[in-house]
């Protein structure tokens, strides 16, 4: 149970990695209510019960990514952020115990999917993206709250309770909602707007930004019936769609309304 909802949880944290939203709070007080607080990465990692043999490897990989918070200049910003994961995948490899499930490596697989699998399809789109990358994620941000969501995320009350006594999956599984609703509005907009500036490089993001709920619901698909249902009543409907390999398949292929479960027929 730990497990899945730390690999779903870690997975729509590095899904604001990738999409350049992580450290200070957004500057833009018009469209943002939580502008004076902090997003507490560290807070979550505790709430959810991370190891610290993990921690060591993941946290400087994590810290990389400070800089695209802002979301300037995140093509080149890209390129760091996948020699620093290729350094804590391999330092975990040497952490023979300490992630044996493989969970960061699931939960994070946008990132070596985009720099690993694909690496040649975004070299080639790298020339169009530069210069409009930048705005389609920020107009993404605004319209969708995604930093914002987060930030209030990690300073709930409830998350930091979790943080100060050793992690608590349940509880973490409470609150995922927000999260998943500016997810559910990001996913659209980066998509129809890189199409619209850069042809295919929308349904190629797309792609990689579903790679690890493909992960996680793999996960979930091989657990015992009575488990999976105590997973599915937890964790927040808005959130569902994330280990539901159906509606997942729907997603990728442009079907939206797939997140609504009220859309399925």
């Amino acid at each position: 149970m730990r497990d899945i909802l730390l690999a779903c949880v870690l997975a729509f944290l590095l899904f604001h990695v990738v999409n350049g939203t992580i450290k200070p709070a957004h500057g833009d007080k018009d469209v943002v209510p939580h502008e004076e607080q902090m997003l507490d990465v560290d807070t979550i990692f505790r709430a959810l019960g991370v190891p610290y043999c993990m921690r060591k490897c993941i946290d400087p990989f994590i810290n990389s990514t400070t800089s695209l918070w802002y979301m300037k200049n995140v093509v080149n910003q890209a390129r760091k952020v996948c020699s620093l994961h290729a350094q804590a995948i391999s330092c975990l490899n040497k952490e023979q115990f300490c992630d044996h499930n493989k969970i960061f490596l699931k939960a994070s697989s946008s990132v070596e999917y985009m720099c690993a699998t694909k690496h040649v399809l975004f070299e080639r789109m790298e020339k169009c993206l530069d210069p409009i990358v930048d705005d389609v994620m920020s107009a993404c941000d605004k319209e969708c709250y995604a930093r914002s969501n987060l930030t209030a995320f990690s300073q709930d009350s409830n998350i930091k309770f979790a943080a100060t006594v050793g992690g608590n999956a349940f509880i973490v599984a409470d609150h995922l909602g927000d999260l998943c609703t500016s997810l559910q509005c990001t996913l659209p907009c980066v998509t129809k707007r890189l199409n619209n500036k850069c042809a295919l490089s929308g349904w190629l993001s797309l792609d990689m930004l579903m790679q690890p709920f493909d992960a996680v619901s793999v996960m979930v698909d091989q657990l015992s019936p009575p488990l999976k249902d105590l997973i599915s009543k937890k964790i927040d409907k808005r959130c569902r769609f994330a280990i539901d390999p159906h509606r997942l398949n729907r997603i990728r292929n442009g079907d939206f309304g797939a997140f609504n479960l009220a859309n399925l027929s």
